[in-house]
């Protein structure tokens, strides 16, 4: 995974190694995070066949019980723990390579939260129906030509696409 520097917007083509890069870093967390593990997706842009990522891996993980979350092994695997953050509901790490770049958010929720169930939605179907994943693909694009060194903004402006999304997949 290449990564990129913290509050950066780069996106890059989609690639198919994102899946194999995701079986590794699940086989990881498994050995990391053990039966405390309830479900683990692949989810983000780099999840969605066929359009422009940033070269970040995101995966979300429910646990049982984020009390028995193995923090000095996620620390041993090279990930940091970011913190709670208590709009969503997870507990953030972030695995950099030499320097700041981030490769990888690790997202651990406890189960039927609300942000994790979005997520996964979100992707599912953006995958089901491309010209909806097209329609993402363009505003990503966009919207990074005008906020490259704020990923804040970048986020907020997808927010009202993503919502109409949801809407649509939750069938309202």
């Amino acid at each position: 995974m290449l990564g990129v520097e913290k509050d950066k917007v780069v996106l890059v083509p989609h690639d198919e190694n994102w899946a194999n890069e995701y079986q590794i870093t699940q086989s990881e967390l498994k050995a990391i995070l053990g039966d405390n593990i309830i479900e683990i997706c692949h989810v983000g842009s780099t999840a969605i066949k066929g359009i422009v990522a940033k070269p970040i891996l995101d995966v979300a993980v429910v646990v049982q019980d984020v009390g028995l979350l193995n923090y000095a092994g996620m620390e041993a695997a090279g990930y940091e723990y970011i913190g709670f953050r208590i709009d969503t509901g997870k507990h953030l790490f972030v695995h950099k390579t030499d320097g700041d770049i981030v490769t990888r958010h690790i997202a651990c929720f406890l189960k039927d939260n609300d942000n994790y169930n979005s997520t996964v939605l979100f992707c599912n179907y953006l995958n089901d129906h491309p010209e909806y994943a097209k329609q993402y693909n363009d505003l990503k694009i966009k919207l990074a030509s005008q906020y490259p060194d704020d990923r804040f903004s970048y986020t907020e402006a997808k927010s009202d696409f993503i919502e109409n999304i949801l809407v649509l997949a939750k069938g309202f």
